[in-house]
């Protein structure tokens, strides 16, 4: 299936452009094991990821919930910088979707604050028409509100025209709500049960592949409406 009229690409940012995994897991069995002695198993936390913090700690009560998230911030802001890493080919493909004309952007359900310190540490910003984290919207994936905004920000008005990348269920989700064409990374590590369960319109199986993508979809639609 070839998208029509591809305007702009949206991606997540955890497990999508970072490799940022590893850091989330280290981050919420520290907080688990330290302040509720308990294990908690990477595969449990990696489902949750790409939902905001809150709504994990939630389950612990709301007085709780605020204890587990500063210390969840505590350790992992020192470590966001140097901590974490960037997949094999995203620069380069950022370079590439760079000369064509599409707009590019960012919609995640981390903070704002939290994903300035990698965006500078990589020099990734300079890529970016438009951002959309967490205190952007009250409601997030699986809600398509952030992307909707991200669109509105864009100056963009057809969902279809939009492609939103990501690695996780909640991705796939908020594309498909909002009429958003949806795009899953295999370097996921939940890659085959996502695209088992959530049917994305396309599978990316390397960076380089976006990039094919979307010179193909701008050359098919070259001079027309």
């Amino acid at each position: 299936m070839q998208q029509k009229n591809l305007k702009a690409i949206l991606f997540d940012f955890d497990g999508t452009l970072m490799d940022t995994i590893p850091l989330i897991v280290e981050s919420y069995q520290y907080v688990y094991r330290k302040y509720c002695n308990r294990e908690v198993s990477r595969a449990e936390i990696v489902a949750g990821i790409g939902l905001p913090l809150e709504s994990i700690f939630a389950a612990e009560g709301e007085e709780r919930a605020k204890e587990l998230l500063t210390a969840y911030l505590d350790y992992n802001r020192p470590r966001l910088a140097t901590g974490v890493g960037i997949y094999l080919g995203i620069g380069p493909m950022l370079e590439a979707l760079a000369e064509l004309d599409l707009a590019l952007g960012i919609v995640t359900a981390k903070r704002g604050s939290d994903l300035a310190p990698t965006l500078e540490a990589f020099d990734l910003k300079k890529y970016f028409d438009v951002i959309v984290s967490k205190f952007d919207t009250t409601e997030h994936k699986p809600n398509p509100a952030p992307l909707n905004l991200a669109m509105e920000k864009l100056g963009l008005t057809k969902a279809e025209e939009i492609l939103y990348i990501g690695d996780a269920v909640y991705d796939i989700q908020a594309a498909k709500n909002g009429g958003f064409a949806s795009g899953l990374v295999a370097w996921s590590e939940t890659a085959e049960s996502t695209r088992e369960s959530e049917q994305p319109d396309y599978f990316f199986k390397s960076p380089e592949e976006i990039v094919n993508y979307a010179k193909a979809a701008i050359a098919a639609n070259f001079g027309k409406d």
